[in-house]
């Protein structure tokens, strides 16, 4: 193993994972601090709005430092890449999980780890797409050629995709091919 990744794997494990009654009051506190940000935005001052938004942010970090070892654990499951190391997904995932942090609802009453899975297997997802190819593949052609993969693997469902659609999405075409029955390119 890398040194800078046992450094960051004894750094994460030092944080105590979250109970669901702390990730629900968690997010009510980022949730006033978002409400407060707002109302700071339209033109309202006050110290207790300042203040809310400090706790927002430290509940945030907290939130997000808690759940880092989610981010290692679905990470290390991606085949890396020739030129990727494990701390790009890692990374990757991370931002995942802020967005995740950003969007969780507790009213809903899932488990934070539950929904933040979601979101980091996306941005994993879309980092190895756009960085792990000489070719960038769009998003949609990128998610149905890894659906076929998975398929193929026997990961995934079954999905009804034929050679000729698994070869269509993996056979790069040329910028000079003419697109339409007029032949203008």
């Amino acid at each position: 193993m890398n040194d800078s990744i046992g450094l960051y794997l004894n750094d994460i494990g030092k944080v105590s994972l979250l109970t669901a009654e702390e990730e629900r009051e968690l997010s009510r506190v980022i949730e006033a601090g978002r409400d407060a940000a707002e109302r700071l935005a339209n033109g309202e001052k006050g110290a207790a709005l300042k203040a809310a938004v400090a706790k927002a942010a430290d509940a945030k970090d907290r939130f997000i430092r808690a759940n880092l070892r989610l981010v290692v654990s679905i990470a290390r499951r991606y085949p890396l890449p020739q030129g990727m190391d494990l701390l790009d997904l890692i990374q990757e995932g991370n931002l995942g999980l802020e967005h995740a942090v950003d969007k969780f609802d507790w009213r809903r009453g899932f488990k934070f780890s539950t929904y933040a899975t979601f979101w980091i297997r996306q941005a994993i997802g879309r980092a190895l797409d756009q960085k792990a190819s000489l070719i960038r593949i769009p998003g949609d052609r990128s998610a149905s050629l890894r659906a076929a993969l998975r398929q193929a693997s026997g990961d995934g469902e079954t999905l009804d995709v034929g050679n000729a659609e698994l070869h269509r999405l993996t056979t790069p075409v040329s910028l000079d091919k003419t697109i339409g029955d007029d032949g203008d390119a």
